[in-house]
């Protein structure tokens, strides 16, 4: 069973894409993630141990080392993971409060407010903080500073999530978000289909302000406004309805399988 909580999955690498699509294509091809063909890629020893963890983090591999339906889409339409609304869901998946690397969504719902600045050190001091808290963990401080140096790396660099443009380095170990771009619409609908499945299946509807107001807004850094002119724009997809007559306002899924926003999002 996954650990939510460990730290260490990384072996001290920030993502990578083109490891990623290395990791993807050999699950493509093999109907499942053959450990043993890895040997014979370019990935180096704690490279093909850390990035099919970040595969499964990232929502392109299941537990069972097999391609999600976005693995399988981003393998058959986007095998270099240039697209942003490919990265987006990367992102979406490694941040989701749902997902299987707490500390990840922690820090993006504490820090990736536009406008926020925050240093290394206090990442690491936040970092500490919640394992302990929520996990009853202490991790060496090594360890803890290497997975910060990650996560950040994760946002920074061109081959991670850096064109994103979610993070942006001032100085040194000092940290800025910048008011990021609206994600592509089809990103934002299978999330809301995959997020709707995770917290709300079978719920045929649910309040707006769950969406507009919590986890689901803040992991894409967009306000009440912003997101709603982006469901404004999915019910004019007929992707879901909005009943907005009177409080609480309310969200109907109309196209619940996720696998219908990525083929709009592949343009299929």
């Amino acid at each position: 069973m996954q650990d939510q909580f460990a730290i260490s999955f990384h072996e001290t690498f920030s993502l990578s894409r083109v490891s990623l699509a290395q990791i993807v294509e050999n699950a493509y091809k093999n109907g499942a993630l053959e450990r043993k063909i890895l040997v014979n890629t370019a990935l180096g020893t704690n490279y093909q141990k850390a990035m099919p963890r970040y595969a499964f983090r990232a929502g392109l591999l299941d537990k069972g080392n097999k391609l999600t339906s976005f693995g399988r889409f981003a393998a058959q339409h986007d095998p270099g993971q240039e697209k942003l609304a490919t990265q987006w869901l990367l992102h979406y998946h490694l941040a989701a409060p749902h997902g299987s690397t707490a500390f990840w969504h922690h820090l993006v719902r504490q820090r990736f407010l536009a406008g926020n600045t925050f240093t290394a050190d206090e990442l690491t001091a936040d970092l500490a903080e919640f394992l302990k808290e929520k996990a009853g963990k202490s991790p060496a401080p090594r360890s803890v500073r290497s997975t910060v140096t990650v996560f950040t790396g994760t946002y920074l660099k061109p081959d991670g999530l850096g064109r994103l443009g979610l993070l942006e380095e001032t100085a040194k170990n000092t940290y800025r978000v910048p008011a990021a771009e609206v994600p592509p619409l089809w990103t934002l609908g299978y999330a809301l289909a995959e997020y709707w499945s995770a917290h709300y299946d079978g719920r045929l509807t649910i309040n707006l302000d769950n969406l507009t107001q919590g986890d689901f807004a803040a992991v894409f850094l967009l306000g009440e406004e912003r997101l709603m002119q982006l469901l404004l724009q999915l019910k004019q997809e007929g992707m879901l309805d909005l009943y907005r007559i009177s409080r609480p306002y309310q969200a109907v899924l109309l196209q619940p399988n996720p696998e219908y926003a990525l083929q709009r999002m592949y343009a299929l």
